[in-house]
């Protein structure tokens, strides 16, 4: 049994049990509903023929009454044991959407860690593998080698960072909230990156920077933009330029990272913020997960994150917050 097909039994189970439990739930209510009626009817039949008790005839009348409307009752019962077992199933499955949803993100969640950290490892057991394997490195090898796994544990610490994030996404997440000028973070998410944009010449630089000042969590801020940048300088080719904007207008902050790269397929455009599980091996997502948390951080301040793209035209991602009043 493959593990979709193990958790798809581990939900089946559940459901036709809670389906029975909400089934035999129903249909107690119903046996009451049809309880309450038959003697409602006796009541009345039996009042209707209080004048005439004593004539056999009309008591017998009223026994078959009785009976004929007890079997109705029944044939009736029979005919919505149907419907409430449709009920009870729709019942089952809506309470269980929220378990269904969680166990499909803990799947994904499993899938995604290890396709985006299998990577970094892959190149650090390379790089070991190298050194210590055959003659002595030169100095310069040696010292390269422990650049590169330099670079790659320290890109593990931020996927472990947005792991750890995305884990909780689905839960009440606290943001601790104070004002927060968009282009301070700006600033220091581009004086953090640009030794990784110079690694690969890549040109990093401020495009627009002006005060937008925003109610939000300023390391989550930070992250999220450090995110967009870091996503840009790793996806467009050696030489391409990485600009980040900041300004203010009207009652929103915005921030705009663009690069001249690739692009992006109008196909995975739509589908680049989102969770998706990997389809025959293959990361449904090419982006990792930081474009995921980007959306949700943007969400949690109350704005959001969009993207435009055009293949050889280069990429757009542009954040909008809720500004604070002057």
């Amino acid at each position: 049994m493959t593990p979709r097909q193990g958790a798809v039994s581990n939900i089946r189970a559940p459901r036709v049990r809670l389906t029975m439990l909400y089934a035999g739930l129903l249909l107690l209510l119903q046996a009451a509903f049809s309880g309450i009626v038959y003697a409602l009817l006796s009541l009345v039949v039996y009042q209707d023929v209080e004048p005439f008790r004593d004539d056999p005839g009309i008591l017998a009348a009223a026994h078959h009454m009785l009976h004929v409307y007890a079997l109705r009752l029944l044939a009736a019962n029979g005919l919505a044991l149907i419907l409430v077992v449709a009920i009870a199933a729709q019942l089952a499955k809506t309470t269980l959407r929220p378990l269904e949803r969680a166990i499909a993100l803990q799947r994904q969640f499993t899938s995604e860690a290890s396709h985006d950290l299998r990577t970094p490892l892959a190149v650090i057991r390379t790089e070991t593998s190298a050194a210590l394997a055959g003659t002595p490195p030169e100095p310069e090898q040696y010292a390269e080698s422990l650049r590169i796994i330099d670079e790659q544990a320290q890109r593990m610490e931020r996927l472990i960072d947005q792991l750890l994030t995305l884990s909780h996404l689905d839960a009440d997440s606290a943001l601790e909230r104070e004002p927060t000028d968009l282009s301070v973070v700006v600033n220091g998410v581009v004086r953090q990156l640009t030794p990784l944009a110079e690694a690969r010449t890549v040109s990093l630089q401020i495009e627009r920077s002006e005060s937008a000042v925003v109610l939000g969590d300023e390391l989550k801020l930070s992250q999220l933009v450090g995110n967009l940048v870091d996503n840009a300088i790793k996806h467009v080719p050696e030489r391409c330029a990485v600009a980040v904007s900041v300004w203010r207008e009207r009652d929103s902050a915005f921030v705009r990272v663009r690069d001249n790269g690739l692009g992006i397929k109008a196909a995975d455009l739509q589908t680049i913020f989102e969770r998706k599980p990997q389809t025959n091996g293959t990361p449904a997502r090419p982006h990792g997960l930081g474009l995921p948390l980007c959306r949700w951080i943007a969400r949690a301040h109350g704005g959001d994150v969009v993207a435009q793209s055009a293949p050889g035209h280069g990429t757009i991602f542009t954040v909008r917050l809720p500004a604070l009043s002057a």
